[in-house]
């Protein structure tokens, strides 16, 4: 018989960080009511939209359906095997290992060798970090708003709560803070 999943038990850091996260999303809830916008799904190191990571997988795409439609694609992960799983909603892919949510691609271009997403307007669906941060933000906004980035590859730096963001492979290097973000993610199985 294999393994129990056991829920995840949270030191006192990563609940404040956690509290501080529900703050900040609440802050932009607010302030987007006042200015009569609507605020994008948060994508962050604790779940996608509101779905925390460890949900089962039927209930994690339900709930995910619900916010952002029919998905396009569920698949194996091709880079990582059968533990892993994959749903595509457009420009979104989550990752599931074993049944379990487990992370998320927020990315430009298809991953994988697919095709691009074509959606109408632009990115499908729209979705932020609790710091405003998204596809084709500058690098210098990211840095702005989550202070010191951790290099943690070419092309690519972690913030303090784990989200990576990626620019493109195809900028001068060092990179100009002009640079815009292609990808961000996090707890996905490989760095591809």
């Amino acid at each position: 018989m294999g393994a129990r999943w056991a829920p995840r038990r949270y030191n006192q850091t990563e609940m404040r960080r956690a509290g501080a996260v529900l703050a900040a999303v609440g802050t932009l809830v607010l302030a987007a009511a006042a200015s009569g916008r609507t605020v994008p799904p948060i994508i962050s190191s604790h779940g996608v939209g509101g779905v925390w990571f460890g949900t089962p997988k039927l209930q994690a795409v339900k709930e995910l359906t619900s916010l952002f439609g029919r998905p396009a694609l569920r698949f194996v992960s091709n880079g990582c095997g059968p533990k892993y799983t994959e749903v595509e909603w457009g420009h979104l892919y989550v990752e599931f290992r074993q049944g379990r949510l487990a992370g998320f691609r927020y990315l430009h271009g298809g991953w994988e060798g697919r095709p691009a997403p074509q959606g109408v307007g632009g990115l499908t669906p729209k979705l932020a970090t609790s710091n405003g941060v998204s596809l084709g933000t500058a690098l210098g906004q990211v840095r702005a708003r989550y202070g010191t980035l951790a290099i943690v590859g070419t092309d690519r730096w972690q913030s303090h709560d784990g989200l990576i963001f990626y620019i493109s492979f195809q900028v001068t290097q060092p990179a100009p803070p002009s640079s815009r973000i292609t990808e961000i993610k996090y707890g996905t199985c490989g760095d591809w």
